[in-house]
């Protein structure tokens, strides 16, 4: 199957990419006559998954692209758009890049040299794609998938300089890892919030205070009393967005694919 993908890179940064067995990631195009006009530029990039076994293929390919920008979002903070336009069964990937339906018509862009800094998050998304691309669909099928989608969501809130948005996208994200009752939710997930991520009592102070400021931020949004930001809440809603990373890594990590596992890890230790 082929996808096109609004993605926000240089061209020359990618290049070709093997990510897996399954999935290849081609530049495509950039359209300069955007940036030109209003100085924004759109990057495209083709995503090849090889799917052609399966009986449900097109459901298979769209889950294997919208994984890999997932984890692009939690690794390296790569914002990239979901297929535009439709894909086309490929037989094997010797057919990649010649058959299209729906696409936009482009010339394929010469491949530039670019330098190890520009391909370090693409390559820190791969290593990290390959690490999880065996437990992907019961990732995707549980909490972690919903913080994971937030999370993305969140991210693109930022790239659209939505900071609202953006504050409200992080609390879902935040609430889908560290809560299950229907009440005391900020004071639960900020003790386990802390709990799960701080190595020590001062930093876990720390957090449960920016935490704290964090919800009285987003409160305010809720209730209609927000409606500019300042430095300092940007500054603060980074903070949280790096707490929120850092934990849906860890949960990653420790393989807790179960929600009443992770809690009952983090509230026995707490």
């Amino acid at each position: 199957m082929e996808f096109l993908i609004e993605w926000n890179l240089l061209p020359s940064v990618i290049g070709r990419l093997q990510v897996s067995e399954r999935l290849v990631i081609e530049d495509a195009w950039n359209q300069q006559r955007d940036y030109l006009t209003n100085g924004k530029s759109k990057s495209y990039v083709l995503a090849y998954v090889g799917v052609e076994d399966e009986p449900s293929f097109f459901n298979t390919a769209v889950s294997y692209i919208e994984f890999f920008l997932l984890i692009c979002a939690l690794t390296s903070d790569i914002s990239g758009t979901y297929q535009l336009g439709i894909g086309t069964q490929i037989s094997d990937f010797s057919e990649l890049g010649k058959r299209r339906i729906g696409f936009p018509s482009y010339e394929k862009v010469e491949v530039l040299s670019s330098p190890p800094e520009l391909m370090e998050p693409i390559l820190a998304a791969k290593s990290r794609f390959l690490q999880l691309e065996k437990d992907r669909q019961q990732i995707m099928d549980g909490y972690l998938g919903l913080a994971l989608r937030y999370y993305y969501f969140a991210l693109q809130s930022y790239y659209r300089n939505r900071i609202d948005e953006m504050i409200i996208d992080l609390a879902i994200t935040a609430e889908a890892l560290f809560t299950k009752e229907s009440k005391n939710i900020t004071r639960n997930l900020k003790c386990r919030l802390s709990s799960f991520i701080a190595d020590n009592e001062l930093e876990r102070g720390e957090i449960v205070k920016k935490i704290d400021e964090f919800y009285s931020l987003r409160s305010a949004i809720v209730h209609g009393n927000k409606k500019s930001f300042s430095l300092s809440d940007v500054k603060l809603t980074g903070t949280a967005k790096t707490y929120i990373q850092k934990a849906i890594d860890k949960a990653l990590t420790l393989k807790f694919y179960s929600k009443e596992e992770l809690l009952q890890r983090i509230d026995e230790t707490a």
